[in-house]
């Protein structure tokens, strides 16, 4: 049977041979050091171009072989044999010719001890919709993390925060062996695992669990990283503990070990530091936000999904205990993983816990210009702040597999939080020709409690028939937020001649508590239709209530206890939504197509301080939904996606109630907000030449919004009151394109990014209808280069030009930002290690904003290694040898433009001493 396959598969190779001018290569395999005929080795020849298998046949008995008739062209030769490092030769054929290659000597892998003598390099490869990267490929320095390999990787980027992005996405992700490892806590796997322990790193849109268990895309996505360990570090323990103290009482002391026997998987961290080393560079929110199992954490409909953000609900956001470089911060932080398999693999235990601790000192000021019809003014504001902050995360998974048909998926995830915050702000408001409009002093101090709960069931049942399926999935969440706080504040406003004429006064204690909770079902049965077609139909039905009661106390007689029931509301939303639909979808060879819609009705009820109904919304959606893949080979495909879905406004928009936490900046709910809906449109294309390394990537997304919630302010003497209310004519677009190539003589890689994004905005200031257009273009080039014992060069430089106007203001807000950096080591010997790295920041002075922000940060290190393997690093580094680095951020909105200076981390010398570990079998370390 294999015979008469491969003579089918000759025979049609043939069919596609020009006989006018064809080639023919012959050649015999061998063994390099035994000097013997190797048998039936595959030789294979793939078209340079596409890497499509052109033709393939198989050595005789003597290792000799013929392959043939070949078109001219140009191609790869592979020549590959069980047990043998693979052989690959490119080709170029030109008119009718023999090709003799004589004998082709291949290496056994027992041999193959750290020299792998490939003519080729097979650094990527495209795997469906996965960039699959072989780690060995790209050279970093011994004992490099995983963050110093993947940005060496082209399509991957690092920031200096530790967030990767993919192709132009922002990595949500990232894997170990396929499961979750610390609870989605990317920056410590990219910073704590050796480069040296991972195989290759997968970069790819994960789909839902609904999507891979089904075969039905949902067009749910998350851009994921998954590192794969080589297998002789599944054995065994590796780990490191780094202890260092320096200048300026800075420490920073980190340790994890990960142990692994069997399917048995178990690792502990620990961090302590005052240099901004926290562990997480990015943000907790996967496993409070959008499950994957239908969307646990949401009430999805189709294509599309609704989401009610309570006040309190921010971990289903950004997260707000996350340190982004402003303030001196003190960190202490542990966390462990354990993840096992048993029964034959019919049951799966994945389980994490992580604690922290945060306290951070900040101080800065700000500048900032508000546009009005008719008129500006300028707001400056000096604060300090000190903050204290504690968490805990739980999240657990528990797979059983009952038999080849049915499983459960049992998940329960908690986050507790608790907050201290003080904070001190003065504030000096002039009009444009710099005459005083209000002075403001002001304290504010907290305490927050939050608590959130999620679980979930999903069964999965298989039929006999391939691809029909049934699955259902029942979860509940519950968040409660407690909060407590004083508001002192001080305004004094001043008449046209620049005398005060009225001082207001606010000395209150607040309470905000609320409490969200979402119960949702959702059943999905799957049919076959042919080999290459499947229909999907789903039920779904979700519950959302959600309460927040805010109260304000005046002080009396020393104490808080009059309620100022303007500034105090006890309001309720209770959101129920039923939904169906179906989708087709075709799975053909090369097009992969969906198309689908749900239709949904919700309530929408708005509830007062009496449980009485206030307002009451009724809505019919539709949720289209639709994405076309087409591969025009195996390593260039396009993906075109479209969705639609409503987002109604949160409690915190419609609670008709005053928030003066800022009295300068007074909010007031809208209870007759409605719905709005939101249309994405977006295209990914990726094109990749695996023998030249040439790479091409092209992202880009456009989604208009109807009935778009938007603010509208007021601004009277200095005080703005802003309410949200519903318009028309909102979008936003973005795009991302790169390129890059590997010179092969060099080793050296270089590539160019370009992006471009923008918005029209439509809000009211003033009454006045102001439309904003804003963009910001920017391109940056790289260049990384590594030489083995001798130097690694990274290098990024790159522009934006940021263009923003309105229609309220003749004046253009344009100015350019650049960055600019360099990461360059050298190996003087295999211990001693230099290295140094700067960043330039350049920033445009404007109308609004005069001052020089341009600085530079120059860090440089000296390293030394130590022990019989090398694997103890003594370390001398010094951070801003300028002494120039300060925060700074510079922004604007559809009448507002926003520049901040703050405190940060500056100039400090820290020791260190590194001890990296590891037992495995066969291993000394």
């Amino acid at each position: 049977m294999g015979k008469f396959i491969m003579s089918i598969l000759f025979l049609l190779g043939i069919s596609q041979t020009d006989f006018a001018q064809t080639s023919t290569l012959s050649g015999i395999v061998s063994d390099t050091f035994e000097k013997k005929p190797l048998q039936d080795a595959v030789i294979s020849l793939v078209v340079e171009k596409d890497t499509t298998l052109y033709q393939f046949t198989r050595t005789g008995n003597d290792g000799h072989f013929n392959i043939g008739p070949i078109s001219p062209g140009s191609y790869l030769l592979i020549v590959s044999y069980p047990g043998y490092v693979d052989f690959a030769e490119p080709l170029q054929v030109a008119g009718s010719s023999l090709i003799d290659f004589h004998t082709i000597s291949l290496i056994p892998a027992s041999k193959l001890l750290e020299e792998v003598i490939v003519k080729q390099n097979r650094a990527i490869r495209m795997r469906g919709d996965t960039v699959e990267y072989t780690a060995d490929s790209f050279k970093v320095r011994d004992g490099a993390s995983v963050k110093e390999l993947l940005r060496n990787m082209p399509g991957l980027q690092v920031d200096n925060k530790g967030q990767v992005t993919a192709q132009g996405q922002k990595v949500e992700k990232v894997l170990v062996d396929g499961e979750e490892f610390f609870s989605d806590d990317p920056a410590v796997v990219i910073e704590n695992l050796r480069a040296d322990a991972i195989d290759k790193v997968q970069s790819f849109d994960k789909k839902s669990d609904q999507a891979e268990f089904t075969g039905v895309d949902d067009g749910s996505r998350s851009k994921t990283l998954n590192l794969v360990l080589k297998e002789d570090k599944k054995k065994g323990y590796f780990g490191k503990v780094v202890i260092g103290g320096g200048t300026a009482e800075r420490y920073s002391e980190e340790a994890m070990l990960n142990f692994f026997k069997g399917k048995k998987k178990f690792s502990v961290y620990g961090i302590a530091s005052n240099t901004g080393k926290t562990g997480l560079g990015w943000q907790d929110r996967s496993k409070f936000g959008q499950e994957e199992d239908f969307g646990d954490a949401t009430v999805e409909m189709g294509a599309g999904f609704i989401m009610i953000n309570g006040e309190g609900d921010g971990d289903f956001s950004d997260w707000s205990n996350t340190y982004y470089d402003e303030g001196i911060p003190k960190t202490i932080k542990a966390g462990a993983h354990f993840s096992n398999k048993w029964n034959q693999d019919k049951e799966h235990l994945n389980a994490n816990y992580s604690i922290r601790n945060m306290d951070v000192s900040a101080a800065g000021n700000s500048l900032t210009k508000y546009i009005l019809p008719d008129s500006a003014y300028y707001s400056k504001e000096n604060h300090s702040s000190n903050s204290r902050q504690t968490q805990q995360l739980i999240s657990s998974a528990f797979d059983l597999n009952i038999d080849s048909f049915a499983s459960l998926r049992f998940k329960f995830n908690g986050k507790m939080e608790h907050k201290d915050n003080a904070t001190l702000s003065n504030t000096e408001s002039d009009d444009e020709l710099l005459q005083a409009v209000n002075r403001n002093s002001r304290s504010n101090n907290s305490v927050t409690d939050t608590k959130t709960f999620l679980g979930s069931i999903l069964w999965r049942q298989k039929f006999r028939k391939s691809k029909r399926t049934l699955s259902w999935v029942v979860s509940h969440k519950y968040n409660e937020n407690n909060a407590t706080g004083y508001l002192y504040s001080t305004t004094d406003f001043f008449d046209n001649n620049g005398f005060p004429f009225q001082r207001d006064t606010v000395d209150q204690y607040k309470t905000n508590d609320a409490i969200t909770q979402t119960t949702s079902s959702k059943m999905v049965f799957t049919e076959p239709i042919g080999k290459k077609s499947i229909l999907e139909f789903n039920l779904a039905i979700s519950h959302i209530s959600s309460d927040a009661d805010r109260k304000s106390f005046d002080k009396d007689n020393g104490k808080y206890t009059i309620l100022n029931s303007l500034f105090s509301n006890k309001y309720g939303l209770q959101y129920q939504s039923n939904s169906a639909g179906i989708k087709y979808q075709y799975t053909g060879k090369k097009l992969i197509a969906n198309l689908g819609s749900n239709i949904g009705v919700s309530t929408y009820i708005q509830k007062d301080a009496t449980g009485s109904k206030v307002n009451e919304f009724r809505y019919t959606n539709l949720f289209p939904t639709s994405r076309i893949t087409y591969k025009f080979s195996s390593q260039r495909s396009l993906n075109i996606n479209y969705s639609g879905s409503p987002q109604p406004p949160g409690i915190e928009q419609i609670q008709p109630v005053r928030e003066n936490t800022n009295p300068l900046f007074i909010q007031v709910g809208n209870p007759e907000l409605k719905q709005s809906f939101r249309h994405n449109l977006s295209l990914f294309f990726s094109d990749f030449k695996m023998l030249s390394g040439r790479n091409i990537w092209i992202n880009g997304s456009i989604s208009p919004v109807q009935d778009a919630i938007v603010s509208s302010q007021v601004t009277v003497n200095g005080v703005t009151t802003q309410q949200y209310i519903n318009t028309r004519g909102n979008y936003n677009y973005w795009f991302y394109g790169s390129y890059g190539t590997k010179f092969k003589k060099t080793d050296m890689r270089v590539g160019v990014n370009l992006n471009f994004n923008g918005a029209r905005y439509v809000n009211f200031v003033n009454t006045v209808k102001n439309t904003s257009l804003s963009n910001s273009t920017g391109v940056s080039f790289y260049l990384n280069q590594y030489k083995e014992d001798k130097f690694s060069i990274n290098m990024v430089t790159g522009i934006t030009y940021n263009h923003s106007v309105s229609s309220i203001s003749a004046k253009k807000n344009n100015f350019l930002s650049q960055e600019h950096s360099a990461d360059i080591n050298f190996f003087i010997t295999k211990q001693l290690q230099i290295g140094t790295n700067v960043n330039v920041y350049l920033r445009e002075k404007t109308d609004a904003f005069d001052n020089n922000n341009n600085f530079t940060v120059w860090d440089a290190n000296i390293s030394y290694k130590v022990f019989k393997n090398r694997n103890g690093v003594f370390k001398l580094e010094i951070n801003d040898i300028l002494k120039e680095r300060r925060g700074f951020d510079r922004s604007y909105t559809s009448n507002m433009i926003y520049e901040r200076n703050y405190n940060m981390l500056s100039r400090y010398a820290l020791l260190s001493f590194t001890w990296n570990f590891t037992k495995n079998p066969g291993s000394t370390k």
